[in-house]
């Protein structure tokens, strides 16, 4: 039940329309229009096995149930009718508090046994959103436990317990989560953008809920609770969606013995909204604590279908798009903008609200940027139906759709029609628009929207020069028909077969390290500048690649099908060692642009950002002028190393000498680093292992799947310390390790650190009462973890690169498994011991902690 960290924690919740950044895309696409989001018959008949089924039970529960051979994961999704805007006025945040507090155990399952834990022990996801008409709940476990998921979840929907102790600390745990978001950017853009709406819209009430909303003491709340939750938790409320590799006669038979055992009640009709329009304000400011000054251009929907999110999804893989001719390419050769994200804020029957978030470059004319938007839009309704371009882009999105995992799959929108893409087009127009712009100046609240005060400057209505620009349609995708042949591999790089699970899949993994004085100041971002359209025409391929810096030098990864990753990385190459000088000149504009982004977000997640330079304690940067000769200089002293998978050579001459990896050291002191990061007490501690032997990597990904549950509920459910915390098992290059991360609105780091350290010696205890059948139960379920990260391509490469620059033998990950086989309870305490001890541990934190305390 935490916020997502990016790779820090497995488990995620989100919260009402506004929620904090997610952990995998798709989690805040907004309620439907018909209150019930479908998975879309247009794409689950797309795979040749996979096939679907739809189920109405006699309680009104209604179902997709989708059979996906051949994987070893499964999704459950249950999406109910009923959110934030139906809650009773008199206690905002209702919708969202009892999202949060089913999950704290039902009538068959006590919460040690409920589904966060449940799902965490199995190294699973689980997560829920409340929205504005719907609330959601979803989880994605190992396909031989789906009937335990599916009964914890269905239960705890039906017979949460509520009970008085746990209702009282989880308002402190909306509280700690109330004020975080006060701080985030995207809540705040978001309830600005509310307020330009339409008075009276729902959109600017509040329904976060925090403490003050919340009133545990009036006689009227428990039962407004129970009413709320008998009125919109009912089957006949539900949908439920199941994706996994049993057949669809054992999935409908574990449908109907979950959902039939459900009272029905009376079905609630669903309210319309009142409408978006007249807009109270068009052209706004919004002062914001730290981070980059950005654009929103946001569109006020209101005659839109059910197939909304599958538009939005065709036109924003036009929009990133950076072929010439397009929007992307024409605002970054302008310097307006260096990039742009798409997403739904609202959807609920035929109304939306969509954002075009830009970062815009500093300075940049945001009336011109308006203009170009504006243009292009106009461009592509005359340009329908998109001749070429329109089979293209439906085979791209079938193409990524066939390749997710259960879970997306389960949330996939589907494929739209031209007819969806046009009436969304039809709606983005000026008279529908509003312009956000984002300040670093922050001056005194004067509005509050959705509950959270804002400083919001009213901006002159004035409309750009038209773009006079020449759109086009993007050309045909040199890489869904890849030419490029195989070519004799380079001795000196190290290639390991392909996966007989995923044939045709391709890896390539290419690092640099500056023969001396580190990276020229902006080179890293000049380069990737410069490789972005090549990148984004690869990712629409379903090749994904980046370049980024990695301890002082930089890694190309590129994985995907090989015959197209041949010719990317073929294209790659030579852009890398003489780029556009455009692009160049950009880079230390863009590292800047994203230190500065990176200031505005969580105090925690600036500290997981800085760890991996903080392990190295190398310098990254080399001073001097960014120019062609500064760039020959460093290819001409770097040293490369290299790692393939699959039939991936390439035609190409890497530049600079080969290097041989080395094996990691494991040495390293206790130290503390003092970051200068703003906002609440954050602290990040991390134990590397002992050594890098299998041995010690068994015992140290053991014991992290133990005290992740543990460390959740006793810092966030007993000592309410925090809504953004992680525990887990974590791989930073060459160093691999146990994580502890919290950050808290109520408590000191001082504070933080003996809290984990009394935690720690819990845990041990605990640990020495571990019987061999419990100790049996808990090595089962991480092999099988580690054997699925097997089979998965993409792990899998992603793994055997770590390993390589670990100096781990090829068989490294088999030698891991081999080891935790035979793992003994002893093997666990001494591991425990080192965590207590913190001999080699790295804290980074945003204040110092006495002495006494750290030694």
């Amino acid at each position: 039940m935490a916020i997502s960290l990016g790779d820090m924690t497995q488990t995620h919740r989100s919260s009402s329309k506004a929620a904090l950044p997610r952990l995998w895309s798709g989690s805040n696409l907004g309620s439907f229009p018909s209150g019930i989001r479908p998975v879309m018959p247009r794409h689950i008949e797309s795979t040749a096995q996979q096939r679907s089924q739809d189920v109405h039970l006699a309680n009104g529960l209604q179902g997709c149930l989708v059979y996906r051979p051949g994987t070893a994961m499964c999704a459950v999704l249950v999406d109910i009718e009923g959110g934030s805007h139906d809650e009773p006025a008199e206690y905002p945040g209702l919708a969202h508090f009892l999202e949060h507090l089913v999950f704290l155990g039902s009538r068959d399952f006590p919460p040690e046994q409920s589904l966060i834990p449940f799902v965490q022990r199995l190294g699973g996801r689980v997560n829920a959103s409340t929205q504005a008409r719907q609330t959601r709940f979803f989880c994605e476990v190992p396909a031989t436990h789906l009937d335990q998921a599916l009964a914890r979840l269905m239960d705890m929907l039906a017979h949460p317990l509520l009970a008085t102790e746990a209702i009282w600390r989880e308002r402190d745990v909306l509280q700690a989560e109330y004020s975080a978001r006060t701080q985030d950017r995207q809540t705040l853009c978001e309830a600005a953008l509310a307020w330009a709406l339409a008075p009276g819209h729902p959109l600017a009430d509040f329904h976060a809920g925090h403490a003050a909303s919340l009133d545990l003491q009036s006689p009227a709340f428990l039962p407004t609770l129970r009413r709320f939750h008998r009125e919109h938790y009912l089957p006949g409320h539900m949908r439920l969606t199941l994706v996994a590799p049993q057949s669809l006669e054992q999935q409908l038979e574990l449908a109907r013995r979950h959902g039939e055992s459900l009272l029905a009640g009376k079905h609630l009709p669903v309210p319309g909204a009142p409408s978006l329009l007249p807009l109270r304000e068009k052209r706004l400011r919004l002062g914001l604590p730290g981070g980059s000054e950005n654009l929103l251009l946001a569109f006020a929907l209101e005659q839109q279908g059910a197939a909304l999110e599958a538009a939005v999804a065709f036109l924003d893989s036009l929009i990133q798009d950076e072929a010439p001719g397009g929007l992307q390419a024409r605002l970054g050769f302008l310097e307006l903008s260096d990039g742009v994200k798409v997403r739904l804020s609202y959807a609920h029957r035929g109304q939306g609200l969509l954002l075009m978030d830009f970062d815009r470059v500093p300075g940049a004319d945001c009336a011109r940027l308006e203009s170009e938007v504006l243009g292009w839009l106009a461009f592509l309704r005359a340009a329908a139906p998109w001749p070429g371009v329109w089979e293209e882009r439906l085979e791209i999105l079938q193409r990524r759709i066939d390749r997710l995992e259960p879970l997306e799959v389960a949330m996939a929108p589907g494929l739209p029609e031209p007819a969806d893409v046009r009436s969304l087009l039809d709606e983005m127009r000026e008279e529908r628009l509003i312009r956000l712009e984002t300040s670093t100046s922050i001056g005194t609240p004067n509005v509050e929207s959705a509950g959270f005060p804002l400083h919001l400057e009213r901006l002159d209505v004035c409309s750009g020069a038209h773009s006079i620009n020449r759109w086009q349609l993007p050309p045909a995708n040199p890489y869904l028909s890849p030419t490029a042949p195989a070519s004799a591999a380079d001795p000196l790089l190290t290639l390991l077969p392909e996966l007989p699970d995923a044939p045709g899949q391709g890896a390539l993994f290419l690092h640099w390290s500056p023969g001396g004085g580190g990276l020229p100041h902006g080179l890293a971002h000049g380069l990737q500048r410069a490789l972005r359209p090549l990148l984004s025409a690869a990712a629409l391929a379903e090749v994904e690649g980046e370049l980024q810096v990695v301890r002082g030098g930089l890694t190309l990864a590129l994985q995907g099908e090989a015959r197209a990753l041949r010719q990317v990385a073929g294209d790659a190459l030579p852009i890398l060692q003489a780029p556009p000088l455009w692009a160049l000149a950009q880079g230390p504009r863009l590292q800047l642009s994203e230190l500065r982004r990176q200031a505005g977000e969580l105090p925690i997640r600036q500290l997981l950002q800085r760890l991996p330079g903080v392990l190295d304690d190398a310098s990254t940067e080399a001073p001097g002028v960014l120019d062609p000769e500064s760039l020959a200089r460093f290819w001409w002293r770097s040293r490369w190393q290299g790692l393939g998978l699959g039939d991936v050579a390439v035609d190409a001459d890497l530049p600079g000498l080969p290097a041989f990896p080395r094996r990691a050291a494991g040495g390293g002191r206790r130290t503390w680093h003092r970051l200068d990061v703003e906002g609440e007490a954050a602290l990040l501690l991390f134990y590397p292992l002992e050594s890098l032997s299998a041995e010690s990597e068994a015992a140290g990904r053991l014991l992290a799947r133990i005290l992740e549950p543990a460390f959740h509920q006793r810092l966030r459910g007993e000592l309410q310390l925090g809504y953004a915390l992680a525990c887990g098992f974590r791989q930073f290059d060459g160093y691999r390790g146990v994580l502890f991360a919290v950050q808290s609105p109520c408590e000191t780091v001082a504070g933080l650190y003996q809290h984990i350290q009394e935690f720690l010696l819990r845990q041990h205890e605990r640990l020495s009462r571990l019987d061999q059948a419990q100790l049996h139960e808990l090595v089962l379920a991480l092999d099988q973890q580690l054997d699925r990260q097997g089979v998965h391509f993409a792990t899998h490469a992603h793994q055997c690169w770590l390993d390589y620059r670990a100096g781990l033998p090829a068989d490294h990950s088999q030698q891991v498994r081999r080891s935790l086989a035979g793992l003994q309870t002893a093997r666990l305490l001494q591991q425990q011991e080192h965590l207590i001890k913190g001999l080699r541990c790295q804290a980074l934190a945003n204040s110092e902690v006495p002495a006494s305390s750290w030694y």
